[in-house]
């Protein structure tokens, strides 16, 4: 090969003489400056063109037919060069424009008559007339269109002449003038008197392969689908996404509607508390105005933007979609505008709630003053309908509940609670029965099929490529970077020296001993990759030296030299790996561009073979080769900073991540349990003895709930192993995180649900006792809870089976790891609601008689003295005890007076306890006024102080002033935090932040990243992050990729060979072609069919016998050629059959610089000699992020999807990144699924469809909400971020059916508004102690985490899911429901059943 090359590079000097008299001038001169060949001199010293008739058959007068009349060249002379041409298509061939323009350039040097015009001698040695400088003057012309028609040839391995040579100049100077021992000196000159003539263009005879300009348009992105393909607009002088303008102005027009409708409404509504604006003619003048500033607000910018302004006369243009523009001055303008008119309606809206105030205080002391008879009377009548209520309910019958599900849930709660130890064995034996199936718990850790479904695309080819030619190479790859920094060139003798030294030792001292008791002994030679039978290949650079010292030694001092005239001639022996493999410096060198000799990391490869029957001994070879490379990599004598990976490096630190993070999820854990056990217990208002702190903790309690959580998960993993379902890293690190935080709501929400309902009616018992004569039986615990459940019941129960169903409903999805995800956590949520309602359902009243029995927390065996009037605190109490001492004296009257009064003591004992001490605050709303209770009091002749007031009077009045027991968050939610929210003003401005919120969210969704960084993915000490970081940084090829052909094609037929060849005659269009002109392909595809063709059709490259056998050129009597010259230019089909497996076994020579043993893993045959299964090798261009790999995979499945030929590509990367070409529709898919149930589910149990609506609405805008901070946060979306997301709905439910629920089940005589600080009063402090404080403090836990996927997967998005959560179903929600909130359209009604009388 190197010989061939060097005839290219010094054909002038071979075929002419070198004798001169004299330079000669840059004209156009007609005579010869050289003739005849080297071993002639002509003795004249000025000779003219000869006249030639015997000219050599098919040379130069192919391209100059009038050579062959005049001419300075010679018969000899173009027998040379016909030989010459024939040996130099086996390089340039496969373009015939090259070849052709090669020709006429060759040519016009040895016989154009006009050779003296343009060879001219500038220096000749006097003695001998021998030419020792000489200037080939060529037009520029001429010059760039050869070289345009040659740049993209490449053959035998080499880059193409563009990529080595990237302009004329360079390419003229390195292929012919880089060394010559005829010329000392040949100098190109680029002039436009110099040589000239016409170049066929390349796109007339080469294929796309060899030709640039012959190549189909590439496909269009848009038309592959490629990521990040947002339209970029410049808005002023902005670059945002189109979307963006859009939602700003939707916005805007929204905000513009609210306020103008807003604005209307008051005017209508309070213009006339004054009486100047009373009138009509006002009311339709305001109209008119806000309608006309409404109305030119909206329609300006939409119709200004159709103006064309003269971008001449604007300094800053706003460039439209319909390719007009608008001035920024006037854009700017118009936004002014804009805010001018929201800031009137704001002063409009401003000024009617002003108006409305005044007036309302006004009329409120009128009313206070004239009516306050009729308003106490109003005040009874809402007092009396809630006695008759909570009268109901305190009986120990569920018949009095009036809807199915509260009917249900009290007889399931008094029945499972009476047999509570029952319950609590039966719950113990099922989980462990269940339990029982974790033995056959299988854990999934292979990448592939956790994120691959068996039946995709990318499963299905991977494993007929396996089938076919064995599982892809395992591969170690070491980058080596010298520590030295400012050396001018890698390429020193020091540093090959010490990389062969290093690869030495990587390859002969990396041997294990296997503990099978054979003692056999594991070497490199027995596991690695030998393409040519010929050793083991390790890519390296060093290559060029066959790894020997020794041939280093004699290039000491010509490193770099030897390196450059290696990599234009790539197959030559002398360049070649010891293996027989071309050295490629785009795979063995980092840290370049377009030159490689400025390279700045070594890199090398070892692949090792794939079967399955040698990964063991492969992973402990590997596992010395990584402790050798780390012993080498820590000595300080070594001159490299060494980056490296081995194929079981991931699976290793993802281990050791895993390890390292245990402690990090067991504090978060332990945080969260603490708290939990904690807060269960009472402690306001403070107990007046302080051992009674033992008695009021309810940590046994919060530790049991804890442990119903773990029966959960067990029983959820005993099924899932009984259903084969395999387990995942994921589930083991998310699901108990769920489904405590799930759980852990519900039991906050039973337990202050049952003390609150217990302790207010044995409260009031205790209280009533004192007036009547006949005690009140104390509610026992069972009683008690089963009110509890039949007031909660329905919610927990709704947002479990919500959850439940929306993780199930998840399971449709392919992805495996989300599927199997969703089966774990729809059992686990499922039968951790089943246990809260059963198990912990008796351990609360368990609980609760430990409690009444002064037993201490814990240790139930310990009691303490003392009677229980400390966990008591109820103020009743002293009411109770000052009304019996004040009224001893007035006994006997109130006994003549007992049947009068009987029916008013009556609802007067029974009256209930007002919402957590919120007194009548809740009538001023329902009837748009306030009062004052002592000047109520007053009015009705009822003074507390008057002594002589009746005994009923004293016990209304007190219980009025009382507020019975509860919590110091509970009372900051129903006093502050309700009344706040239901306030006119809060309302418009949470629905103006939240709808902005959404547009903002909907915006940023477009543009979440897709993709999981694998060093995100492992620790952040791991030796992997430097492998990582100088991959990214260095490497200039990407991963190897295949075209593999399915069907049994015959490519011994032309038609066949055309659609997957690149040679000439091939279609522009063929497979080959078509890839090699793709994006994030690496042109340069390695072709086996083109190599066959181009041997077939190069002499000295196949010969046989004259019998026809194939033999090698050098054997005795071999020298015939095996494929006669066709026209075609291609092989008889029967021929081609028959010689196909010598070129796969056939080594380049010297003569022959085609090689096809380096195919032989590419066709496989069947018994009948056909082809089974071919391939065509390819590289990926560099891939450096995410984007990269999923566009080359969108990129190789659109060119095999739209191919005419049964084809598909494969990568070994492919597995891992399918998934991410559909994960959007995944994600979509499973959060619409989930959110699809929770509307159903929500519809069974709340029976309101517009609530439901809402409740779905909250959630949804909570998970797109999500969406938006991943996308500012940087988190990408995966199969882990889709897992959470789709759990995100499952906590978002927690916070909002709760408060739904509530508001749905207050009282209906209710205002919205009321009903809305009802359900915030009774729900939002559980809520918010319950699974926001619990969540929040695990979350933060996980901030200390060492490994990068904790922080940015678990803790990131689950701090993101809480506050969005916690703000939308504490914020939103009830806003919504106050405004939208209706039982109009309930369909409860069907279900309920009229109470007996």
């Amino acid at each position: 090969m190197n010989k061939i090359i060097v005839f290219l590079i010094f054909f002038l000097s071979i075929i002419n003489i070198i004798q001169c008299q004299s330079p000669y001038p840059y004209n156009t001169t007609l005579g010869c400056s050289m003739y005849g060949v080297s071993s002639s001199f002509v003795e004249a010293k000025d000779f003219p063109p000869l006249n030639n008739t015997e000219i050599a058959p098919n040379t130069c007068q192919l391209t100059h037919p009038e050579y062959s009349i005049e001419s300075c060249c010679n018969y000899n002379q173009t027998l040379i060069l016909q030989t010459n041409m024939l040996v130099a298509g086996g390089i340039f061939g496969r373009c015939s424009s090259c070849m052709v323009n090669l020709y006429n350039l060759w040519c016009a040097s040895s016989c154009s008559p006009y050779q003296k015009s343009f060879m001219v001698p500038t220096k000749v040695d006097n003695k001998t007339d021998q030419i020792i400088s000489i200037d080939f003057v060529l037009h520029p012309d001429f010059a760039n269109g050869l070289y345009n028609s040659c740049r993209d040839v490449h053959a035998n391995g080499a880059q193409p002449f563009g990529v080595m040579f990237p302009t004329a100049q360079l390419f003229f100077t390195g292929v012919f003038s880089a060394v010559n021992p005829t010329f000392k000196e040949l100098n190109w000159v680029f002039n436009n008197e110099g040589y000239n003539d016409a170049i066929v263009p390349c796109s007339e005879g080469c294929s796309c392969d060899q030709c640039r300009d012959a190549c189909l348009p590439p496909p269009s992105y848009k038309d592959i689908g490629l990521l990040n393909d947002t339209i970029i607009q410049t808005h002023l002088l902005i670059e945002v996404p189109h979307l963006t303008i859009w939602i700003v102005w939707s916005f805007l027009l929204f905000l513009l509607s609210l306020l103008f409708g807003f604005s209307i409404w008051l005017i209508f509504k309070y213009s006339s508390k004054i009486r100047y604006f009373k009138g009509k003619k006002f009311k339709t003048v305001m109209m008119i105005i806000l309608g006309i500033l409404f109305i030119c607000t909206v329609l300006i910018p939409f119709v200004t933007t159709h103006q064309m302004i003269d971008g001449k006369t604007a300094s800053c243009m706003w460039k439209l979609d319909d390719g007009k523009e608008w001035n920024c001055s006037f854009a700017m303008g118009v936004s002014i505008y804009i805010m001018i008119t929201l800031l009137l309606l704001s002063i409009v809206i401003l000024a009617c709630i002003i108006v409305d105030k005044t007036a309302s205080n006004r009329n409120s002391r009128r009313i206070l003053g004239i009516s306050g008879g009729i308003i106490n009377q109003q005040v009874n009548n809402d007092e009396i309908q809630n006695t008759n209520n909570n009268r109901n309910n305190n009986n120990n019958s569920g018949s009095n509940y009036s809807n199915i599900f509260q009917k249900v849930f009290y007889w399931y709660g008094i029945n499972i609670t009476k047999r509570p130890i029952i319950v609590l064995i039966c719950c113990l034996l099922f989980t462990i029965g269940i339990g029982i199936g974790i033995i056959s718990l299988e854990i999934e850790t292979d990448p592939v099929k956790l994120w691959v479904s068996p039946d995709s695309r990318s499963a299905i080819e991977k494993q007929y490529f396996d089938d076919h030619f064995g599982p892809f190479y395992r591969v170690e790859q070491l980058i080596l970077i010298p520590k030295q920094k400012n050396l001018s060139t890698i390429f020193n003798y020091d540093l090959f020296k010490s990389l062969i030294d290093i690869e030495t030792q990587l390859m002969k001292n990396t041997s294990v001993k296997l503990n099978d008791g054979s003692n056999r002994i594991i070497t490199l030679d027995q596991l690695c990759f030998e393409p040519t039978k010929r050793g083991c290949l390790v890519e390296s650079i060093t290559g060029i030296f066959q790894r020997d010292q020794n041939k280093l030694n004699q290039q000491k001092d010509n490193v770099i030299g030897w390196f450059e005239q290696c990599k234009s001639q790539l197959l030559s022996p002398e360049c070649m790996d010891s293996t027989g493999v071309p050295v490629n410096p785009k795979i063995v060198l980092g840290g370049w561009n377009d030159n490689s000799t400025l390279a700045k990391a070594f890199v090398t490869t070892f692949l090792l073979n794939n079967p399955d029957s040698m990964i063991d001994r492969s992973m402990m070879w590997e596992q010395v080769w990584l402790n050798k490379i780390q012993e080498i990599s820590n000595d300080p004598s070594c001159p490299f900073e060494i980056s490296f990976n081995a194929q079981r490096s991931v699976q290793d630190e993802l281990a050791r991540e895993g390890n390292a993070d245990i402690p990090t999820i067991i504090v978060s854990y332990f945080v969260m349990f603490l708290y939990i056990s904690l807060s269960l217990g009472s402690y306001y208002p403070f107990p007046r003895r302080f051992n009674s702190f033992f008695i009021r903790s309810r940590f046994a309690l919060g530790l049991s709930g804890i442990c119903i959580v773990a029966c959960s998960i067990i029983i959820s993993v005993g099924i899932c192993s009984i259903l084969r379902i395999k387990a995942t890293l994921i589930i083991s690190e998310v699901i108990p995180f769920l489904v405590l935080a799930i759980g852990v709501d519900n039991i906050f929400i039973l337990v202050n649900t049952f003390e609150s309902l217990h302790v207010a009616s044995s409260s009031s018992s205790s209280s009533i006792s004192g007036f009547n004569q006949n005690h009140h039986q104390m509610p026992t615990p069972e009683e008690s809870f089963a009110r509890t459940l039949a007031k909660v019941g329905p919610s927990i129960a709704l947002a479990s089976l919500s959850e439940s169903f929306a993780f199930l409903l998840g399971s449709l999805t392919k992805m495996p790891a989300v599927k199997a995800f969703s089966f774990y956590a729809s059992i686990a949520v499922f039968f951790d609601f089943l246990l809260q309602i059963s198990a912990f359902a008796c351990l609360l009243v368990l609980d609760t008689k430990r409690l009444q029995s002064r037993r201490v927390d814990c240790l139930p065996c310990l009691s303490l003295n003392g009677d229980n009037s400390d966990l008591e605190d109820d103020p009743f109490d002293n009411i109770d005890q000052q009304l019996n001492s004040n009224n001893n004296n007035n006994n006997n009257n109130l006994n003549n007076n007992d049947n009068n009064n009987n029916n008013n003591q009556e609802e007067i004992e029974n009256e209930p306890l007002l919402i957590n001490g919120e007194d009548d605050d809740r009538n001023d709303n329902a009837h748009n006024f306030n009062y004052d209770v002592d000047a109520l009091n007053v009015v009705d002749g009822l003074n507390i102080n008057n002594e002589e007031s009746s005994p009923l009077s004293k016990k209304r009045m007190l219980k009025k002033k009382s507020k019975k027991k509860t919590t110091l968050l509970k009372e900051l939610f129903t006093k502050y935090y309700a009344p706040f929210l239901v306030h006119p003003i809060s309302k418009l401005l949470i629905i103006i932040f939240f709808i902005a919120m959404l547009l903002f969210s909907i915006n940023y969704a477009y543009q979440i990243p897709i993709g999981l960084d694998q060093k995100v993915a492992l620790p952040r000490n791991s030796y992997l992050q430097a492998y990582f970081t100088n991959m990214n940084q260095f490497l200039e090829v990407g991963p190897p990729m295949y075209i593999v052909v399915k069907g049994n094609y015959d490519f011994s037929i032309p038609s066949i060979q055309n659609q997957f060849c690149t040679v000439g005659g091939c279609n522009n269009n063929s497979v080959i072609n078509t890839f090699d002109n793709a994006p994030f392909i690496s042109p340069g595809i390695s072709s086996w069919l083109d190599d066959m063709l181009q041997w077939s059709n190069t002499v000295g490259c196949c010969t046989a016998f004259d019998n026809g056998t194939y033999c090698n050129s050098d054997e005795p009597g071999c020298d015939q050629q095996c494929f006669p010259l066709e026209k075609s230019g291609r092989p008889d089909p029967s021929l081609f059959k028959k010689y196909l497996p010598a070129f796969l076994n056939f080594t380049n020579t010297d003569q022959c610089p085609l090689a096809g043993l380096a195919y032989t893993g590419d066709v496989k045959f069947n018994s009948d000699g056909s082809i089974a299964a071919t391939r065509f090798d390819a590289y990926h261009t560099t891939l450096r992020t995410q984007n990269d790999f999923i566009n080359a995979l969108a990129t190789s499945y659109y060119l095999a999807d739209h191919s005419d030929a049964q084809v598909f590509t494969y990568s070994i990367f492919y597995c891992y990144f399918e998934a991410y070409l559909t994960i959007k529709q995944v994600a979509l898919k499973g959060i619409l699924l989930a959110l699809g149930s929770v509307f159903f589910v929500s519809l069974a149990i709340l029976m309101n469809p517009l609530v439901s609506i809402l409740v779905v609405l909250c959630v949804g805008m909570t998970v797109v909400d999500l969406l938006a901070v991943m996308t500012l946060w940087d988190i990408s979306l995966n199969a882990i971020s889709v897992v959470n997301l789709i759990m995100a709905v499952g906590i978002s439910i927690e916070f909002c059916v709760h408060i739904a629920s509530t508001f749905i089940r207050s009282p209906k005589h209710y205002s919205r508004d009321e009903k809305v600080k009802f359900a915030i009063s009774e729900m939002g402090a559980n809520i918010f102690s319950g699974i926001f404080i619990t969540k929040l403090l695990g979350c933060v836990v996980l901030a200390f985490s060492k490994s990068e996927i904790f922080i940015i997967y678990y803790f990131k998005m689950y701090i993101s899911i809480c506050l969005l959560a916690a703000v939308h179903g504490l914020v939103l929600l009830p806003v919504l429901l106050s405004i939208f909130g209706t039982n109009k359209f309930s369909f409860e009604k069907f279900l309920t059943f009229k109470k007996d009388s």
